[in-house]
């Protein structure tokens, strides 16, 4: 059983925050894309992300299914992001934050014969927060390099298969860059690198990973703008226990799918999209639909 939960434990960003089956990641995967390297204006924007993950597919270190889990995942989650930006400059960008709190539903299931379990579990996830946040802004192109702090607020138990938190601190540089024509083709990349602390109830260490947001899209009409997008994972070190290295725990998985994005006015959109993963190895394979609203004050 303890082998099981390791290869579980192996599933990082299924939920959005929701950091599942022990110390994983808690990165968010595929949250950004439409202008993710716009900074908002001066003020305050609230962005409110609704997501729906659900998979019944782990994958091995060759990208084959183990066939002998029985297993099924189904999150919901709401995550609220309120950002500031001030008037502050430094380096010609502007000096902004932000805070991104998560409530997350998650219904996990593995199944025997190898032996199972079932859980199910509300709560708020992991918190992130920003020290800084700094925007760059041209004609066409858009910059922006912040670092995040993923704090341990998620609802964990160390007895629990499924718990919501990671119950560990991950420190989280990141940097995007944005094309943006006014009426024509816009083009959106977010570059993440996650650095983990250790889980000090299980003494599990998971491994540094990078990680990649994308959008490529056109404005077909005055408000709307289609396009495809999702996100790319690599870990680039193995996870660890009591300073061990753990086999067979370097995640990997591509995601791509359809996107929209409609403008109501310039103070507020909606976007909408579907994610599909593939080649994901030493994790689950998992389907994401996302519906985003953005409004500046």
């Amino acid at each position: 059983m303890r082998r099981i939960l390791l290869i579980l434990a192996l599933i990082a960003g299924l939920a959005l925050p929701a950091q599942m089956f022990g110390g994983d990641s808690s990165a968010i995967l595929g949250t950004e894309g439409w202008f993710a390297g716009a900074l908002p204006p001066p003020g305050f924007t609230f962005i409110n992300y609704l997501t729906y993950v659900n998979g019944d597919k782990i994958k091995d270190a060759d990208g084959h299914t183990i066939k002998a889990v029985d297993f099924d995942l189904d999150v919901v989650a709401n995550v609220m992001r309120l950002i500031y930006v001030s008037d502050i400059t430094i380096l010609d960008a502007n000096l902004a934050w932000h805070v991104v709190v998560p409530l997350v539903y998650q219904d996990a299931k593995v199944q025997p014969p190898i032996g199972g379990f079932s859980e199910d579990h509300f709560g708020l996830g992991d918190c992130y927060i920003s020290p800084f946040i700094l925007g760059w802004h041209s004609e066409l192109f858009h910059w922006v390099l912040g670092l995040d702090i993923i704090t341990p607020t998620g609802q964990y138990s160390k007895s629990d298969n499924a718990s919501i938190g990671s119950n560990h601190w991950t420190f989280e540089p990141a940097f995007a860059v944005s094309f943006i024509h006014p009426d024509g083709i816009s083009a959106s990349v977010k570059f993440m690198y996650d650095f983990h602390t250790e889980n000090d109830d299980t003494k599990e260490t998971t491994g540094q990973q990078f990680h990649m947001d994308y959008n490529v899209g056109y404005q077909v009409a005055e408000d709307l703008r289609l396009g495809i997008g999702g996100y790319y994972l690599k870990g680039t070190q193995s996870d660890e226990i009591d300073s061990n290295t753990v086999p067979g725990t370097i995640e990997q998985c591509f995601a791509v799918g359809p996107s929209a994005m409609y403008s109501f006015n310039p103070a507020l959109h909606l976007i909408a999209k579907l994610q599909y993963e593939t080649m994901a190895e030493n994790r689950a394979e998992v389907d994401r639909t996302w519906v985003k609203l953005i409004y500046s004050f």
